[in-house]
């Protein structure tokens, strides 16, 4: 009749024990910012909260880096006291923003006297001036369900749109795709409509974000999207396909194209007044390239612009 006290008794025991090295695991906690995060300023601020009693300096020391190429230079690094639990620590000020793409921000602590130690990374941050988010969005026209692709293409004709590096360009929508008419002139290799469904304004590309790349050569389209990783100081974009035929297509008129994207493909739900990241890149046979918007870097969706789907 004891033995359910004895095993009773080894279960609290072997949850005492779980519970001592949790805690013991959460000597120094980092809440923010996380890896793959994009600071929304030029200030790296960490968030930490940590066990005084096991900081045998009652202090934590923190070391920023830029790794750019496989190259890591030092920004800045600081060593701060801890007098509470928790601390909003500022360790300093980035130079040029943005800051993402192939180019990232690793922070590492450490505590002086033992040797508990961390690292947070990648981070990124994205600060655009105040005349670039003041930017309206590129809209996109509303248009019948069930029209045509030749009826799509006449009516964005008919629609102002804007340029980039020589590609002329309009955007329409209804429920069941993205239609993009591109007129590219003479010398155009290639054009890559860029769509970010989440709008995140992120550092990173993600494996959400698509390019519908049209080849002037082949008078085809294609998709891409990347799997992203960091290996050894190294940012990776394991490039990878998406969309087939039906998902992803490009019809002649005259001498236009017009881009047809499912919206199921790219994993967006459509409502009137939505706002999608956007940009388009082209490039010529010079190797020049050129974007929408003008300070739109391919590898930073927070440096694209916004789609608007018009009612």
């Amino acid at each position: 009749m004891k033995k359910p006290s004895i095993i009773i008794a080894g279960i609290l025991l072997l949850s005492a024990s779980v519970t001592a090295l949790f805690a013991q695991d959460e000597a120094v906690t980092i809440t923010s910012p996380t890896p793959w995060m994009t600071l929304r300023s030029d200030s790296v601020v960490v968030s930490v909260q940590a066990d005084t009693l096991r900081l045998p300096q009652r202090s934590i020391a923190f070391k920023v880096s830029k790794n750019s190429n496989g190259r890591t230079s030092a920004l800045f690094s600081k060593t701060v006291k801890m007098d509470d639990v928790s601390a909003d620590v500022f360790l300093g000020r980035l130079g040029v923003l943005p800051l993402g793409g192939t180019d990232f921000l690793t922070v590492e602590w450490s505590v002086p006297g033992s040797e508990l130690k961390g690292v947070i990374e990648p981070l990124g941050a994205v600060k655009l001036p105040d005349e670039v988010t003041a930017r309206p969005p590129l809209s996109a026209a509303r248009l019948k369900e069930g029209v045509t692709e030749a009826q799509v293409a006449d009516i964005l004709r008919g629609v102002g749109g804007t340029e980039a590096g020589g590609v002329r360009f309009a955007a329409g929508w209804n429920t069941d795709a993205l239609y993009v008419l591109i007129n590219a002139a003479e010398g155009v290799t290639e054009a890559q409509i860029a769509i970010d469904g989440k709008c995140g304004k992120s550092a990173f590309l993600s494996w959400a974000d698509r390019f519908a790349v049209f080849s002037a050569a082949s008078d085809s389209v294609y998709g891409r999207h990347y799997k992203r990783s960091v290996d050894k100081s190294v940012m990776k974009f394991d490039e990878m396909a998406w969309g087939g035929q039906s998902t992803l297509s490009v019809t002649k008129a005259e001498v236009s194209r017009l881009i047809k994207i499912r919206w199921y493909e790219v994993g967006i739900q459509t409502f009137e007044e939505r706002n999608i990241g956007f940009a388009v890149f082209a490039a010529n046979k010079a190797k020049k390239a050129a974007a929408y918007p003008g300070l739109a870097n391919r590898e930073i969706p927070g440096t694209w612009g916004d789609l608007k789907l018009e009612k």
